[in-house]
């Protein structure tokens, strides 16, 4: 009996420890006094976040954040590996739904692309502006309050998300900085989104913004059946767009032949990140590592983002010293010094 409750014993412990080494995010619920209902949302923070109290971090605004979060998560975290990573470290806020027909669409209709008269899920179409308006006068302060955080902020939004993405990008409120649209659902009460945000795209905008355009091979459209009416038109949008962008759009279009509506998210997300902090990543090609090099870079790379981002100290001293150790590397550490001293002052201990 006694060997049987020790057994019992460790079983849960080890229970215990494994749920320990699952939890990756803080969840929480709150009341929107905007939306007049309760929402749920979750936190990740880096690894660094508790190591460095002193550091302010970009935030990422996740749609469809019950879904993507642990993926997402991992993309960073796989972006981030090694002795020079691509991206800063980020916080993620993923957004949880409560009605996403509702919350994502910019514009109420009741009608299918095809004119078809949609069904009753449509009725409360229209409420994306609403839900911006919580996701930005509401959580997001909340957000900020609660964790050091600082610019770029970033929305990434898939389907109708990804809609909702590009209505954000077009309302042009200067919110976010930085914007991955995954195959976005821009056969949703086509042609009037399609042309009011094409228009806006590539016009002035007041705020610098960068986009990330992902199109998938997607052989359905709703109301159409097997059409290429969505993945079509999404790519014409994207090619107009890219061909001739508004002043302060930073814009990039990829077409994922290979993928469809579902499985292009994480390679959407992966190099979409890329894309949006071209730059962050050290070029360690011989000659090309040097101060002046890695400062224009960055200094192009906050212009863009409105950020403040810099080379991490520790990679930067991480660098110099396997650059001392290694001569093969043909890198020199006095360059390393140099971006320390730049960046850090003269301790870079």
């Amino acid at each position: 009996m006694h060997r049987l409750i020790a057994i019992l014993i460790t079983m849960l412990s080890l229970s215990s420890a494994q749920a320990d080494l699952l939890h990756y995010a803080e969840g929480f619920s709150h009341h929107s006094a905007l939306l007049n209902e309760t929402r749920q949302y979750s936190v990740y923070l880096p690894d660094d976040y508790a190591q460095k109290p002193s550091q302010r971090f970009p935030v990422l605004y996740l749609l469809d954040g019950e879904k993507f979060l642990l993926e997402v998560a991992g993309i960073t975290q796989a972006l981030r590996a090694g002795l020079n990573p691509a991206i800063p470290s980020l916080i993620i806020v993923a957004v949880h739904n409560t009605d996403r027909m509702r919350d994502y669409t910019p514009s109420h209709t009741m009608a299918l692309p095809n004119g078809a008269p949609a069904g009753a899920g449509y009725a409360k179409t229209g409420g994306g502006p609403a839900f911006m308006q919580y996701l930005t006068k509401e959580l997001r302060p909340l957000i900020e309050g609660r964790y050091r955080t600082t610019s770029p902020a970033l929305l990434v939004g898939h389907s109708l998300g990804g809609l909702l993405t590009l209505d954000t990008v077009a309302k042009d409120e200067g919110e976010f900085q930085g914007y991955l649209s995954v195959d976005a659902s821009l056969w949703f009460d086509y042609p009037h989104n399609y042309q009011r945000i094409e228009r806006a795209l590539t016009q002035p905008l007041k705020h610098a913004s960068s986009l990330f355009i992902a199109v998938a091979n997607n052989p359905y459209t709703p109301g159409f059946g097997r059409s290429e009416f969505h993945r079509d038109h999404l790519r014409q949008f994207a090619q107009s767009v890219t061909a001739g962008p508004g002043q302060n759009l930073h814009v990039t279009h990829r077409y994922y032949e290979e993928e469809d509506h579902h499985s292009v998210y994480h390679l959407a997300v992966y190099q979409g990140l890329q894309w949006l902090f071209q730059g962050y990543r050290l070029d360690l090609t011989p000659v090309v590592f040097n101060r002046q090099e890695v400062i224009g870079r960055y200094d192009a790379l906050n212009r863009q983002l409105g950020s403040a981002l810099k080379p991490e100290r520790e990679n930067l001293t991480d660098i110099r010293d396997k650059a001392t150790r290694w001569p093969q590397m043909q890198i020199a550490p006095a360059e390393a010094d140099a971006l320390l001293k730049h960046y850090y002052g003269d301790n870079d201990k």
